[in-house]
């Protein structure tokens, strides 16, 4: 999962103006997420339409929009943090095995079931080792044409990028950065924060993917303070069609054949410096920054590193966002006190806080993580007594000590959005996470 998609919804429906047809302006930089051009539609069934169709189409248009450096990066797999174990754990449960020996190279054709396939971490890495190879000789071709004569093409997978092209800026800033990742660190290892490294290269950057995920970390890597780039999310369209209007559809639908329908993907633009605007200014938070406590909110709410909070989505969260004013959900013992004002006010009683808890700044600023999480028993205490609340509601609902991981998950995932690369090993504090006999990265309770 990524985070909901939702919160899209949600920020396009208040501040249609960031979402465009056309680019905002030429972006002088172009991020292309290589994991998500990975999954390919049923059409595409040989080598070569895959590398043309997914990876070369997809850099000429970043060219087209006047960039004059592309950048194709993957996932480097050494440096993916733990804490996304669970995740990919969850897409591949579903998937039939796919065999894939480390000594064979890849097959003369595509396999048909190109999902269990790529579920295969050998098999991935093969093809991504092969589409950068098929990159790196047909941007070299290109190269010689007139056109392409001042534009560089960055491969961005393992180490120091490889920089293809002839603009010394390019090859000077790559130059002089430090590659070099401590074991106390996460390490440059997804694409969702390889891609603000180039921020500091670029003035205006376009980032290509449909991962949610750079919504949030978009907006708190390019604060004023933080990095002048501005940069633009080039996405499939967010639908924000009303339920008359869908319901509206679908009886237009049900007289019509029963045939396969084939609709066209379209893309838009979505400007992440006018989504910031619009938080400051919308997103009630006396103690914290808006867009930190807007992402802390978003992370809280699920996303590849936290779990789906149980019976609170992401509108609900937002309609009582005034409520959560004077937290900072970014402190754990503060978001565990939301937590218990909002199931207060969904299960309990509307608009009114729970035991124990003031909503005031300075109450906050010194509850203890005892008193939080005391407050937070009391009002599950109540949504069980509560008989109008379903057994099934209050079978989902968590105990504290699961709560208390949660917010810790939370934390972890603004210092990844945060700090990117230089975050901390989700395992090295107690960040919520766990680790079995056998290595493998779990939720604690």
């Amino acid at each position: 999962m990524t985070i909901h998609a939702d919160f899209f919804k949600i920020v396009k429906e208040a501040c249609g103006s960031a979402f465009t047809a056309h680019s905002p302006e030429s972006p002088d930089m172009v991020f292309i997420d290589g994991q998500v051009k990975l999954m390919k539609s049923e059409h595409v069934t040989s080598w070569p339409v895959f590398f043309k169709v997914q990876f070369f189409k997809t850099i000429e248009a970043g060219f087209a929009l006047g960039a004059h450096t592309v950048v194709l990066a993957f996932d480097n797999y050494d440096h993916v943090p733990a804490s996304k174990g669970m995740t990919q754990a969850k897409r591949a449960k579903h998937k039939i095995k796919y065999e894939c020996s480390p000594e064979c190279g890849l097959p003369s054709s595509m396999p048909e079931d190109w999902g269990a396939a790529m579920a295969n971490r050998t098999f991935k890495v093969k093809v991504i080792c092969k589409i950068l190879q098929e990159t790196k000789v047909w941007f070299q071709e290109k190269l010689q044409e007139p056109a392409f004569a001042n534009r560089s093409l960055i491969l961005d997978y393992r180490g120091v990028p490889l920089v293809l092209g002839h603009d010394s800026h390019i090859h000077s800033f790559v130059n002089s950065q430090d590659w070099s990742v401590s074991k106390n660190e996460v390490g440059r290892g997804e694409c969702d924060i390889k891609a603000f490294t180039w921020t500091s290269a670029s003035k205006r950057l376009c980032i290509f993917s449909t991962d949610g995920d750079y919504l949030p970390l978009s907006l708190l890597q390019t604060t004023p303070l933080k990095s002048p780039c501005q940069v633009v999310l080039y996405r499939m369209v967010t639908q924000i069609e009303t339920l008359a209007c869908r319901k509206r559809k679908a009886f237009e639908q049900q007289d019509k054949p029963a045939e396969k329908q084939k609709n066209k993907r379209t893309y838009e633009f979505v400007c992440i410096f006018t989504i910031a605007k619009w938080l400051q200014t919308n997103f009630p938070s006396k103690s914290v920054d808006a867009i930190t406590q807007f992402c802390a909110l978003v992370a809280l709410c699920g996303c590849d590193f936290t779990r789906n909070l149980p019976r609170l989505g992401p509108r609900t969260l937002w309609k009582l966002r005034h409520q959560m004013q004077n937290t900072d959900l970014t402190n754990p013992c503060q978001a565990v006190c939301a937590l218990s004002m909002v199931y207060n006010d969904l299960l309990v009683k509307t608009n009114v806080m729970p035991v124990g808890v003031v909503n005031k700044r300075n109450f906050f600023e010194t509850v203890s993580q005892e008193k939080a999480l005391i407050a937070y028993e009391k009002v599950m205490g109540e949504i069980h007594k509560n008989q109008k609340v379903s057994p099934r509601i209050k079978e989902q609902l968590w105990t504290e000590g699961c709560a208390q991981a949660h917010v810790l998950n939370t934390v972890w995932t603004m210092h990844y959005w945060t700090l990117l690369d230089k975050a901390p090993n989700p395992l090295i504090q107690n960040f919520g996470y766990v680790c079995d006999k056998q290595g493998r990265t779990a939720f604690a309770e």
